[in-house]
């Protein structure tokens, strides 16, 4: 076991001491990272197709009464867009519903809360009670 240990300690030591070694450092380390600076800047400026301009041009500031008007111009046309339906989307405006009167509602109801009783009767609903299933 020793041997083992003694082996690897030997061996990562040699490791460290050629990692270390091998490292140069530059004489002038201000010019060096001008010049990666400079070459960074440069890349950040050219454009690349699918990358967009990660540093975009200055431009000046929009008063707050521009984006006022800005918004007043665009407000039409939002709401065309929510009224318009689009598939996929859903209508923003559900269609109306009737109305119906209350004997009209009561008598829908009675009517369909004697077709569940025939058919409970025979017996053609489930039983939710402990033997669920099993029927």
């Amino acid at each position: 076991m020793r041997l083992l240990f003694s082996t690897c300690a030997l061996v990562g030591a040699q490791i460290l001491a050629f990692t270390a070694c091998a490292q140069t450092q530059p004489a002038n380390n201000e010019v060096t990272r001008a010049e990666r600076k400079a070459e960074g800047v440069e890349a950040a400026r050219t454009f690349m197709p699918g990358e967009g301009d990660p540093i975009p041009e200055p431009k000046a500031k929009a008063s707050k009464a521009d984006r006022v008007a800005a918004r007043q111009a665009r407000k039409p046309q939002g709401v065309e867009a929510a009224r318009t339906f689009m598939p996929g989307e859903g209508d923003p405006i559900p269609a109306s519903t009737v109305k119906l009167s209350r004997a009209e509602r009561s008598a829908e109801r009675k009517a369909s809360r004697a077709e569940v009783a025939k058919a409970n009767k025979a017996g053609q609903l489930p039983s939710y009670s402990d033997n669920y299933g099993a029927k």
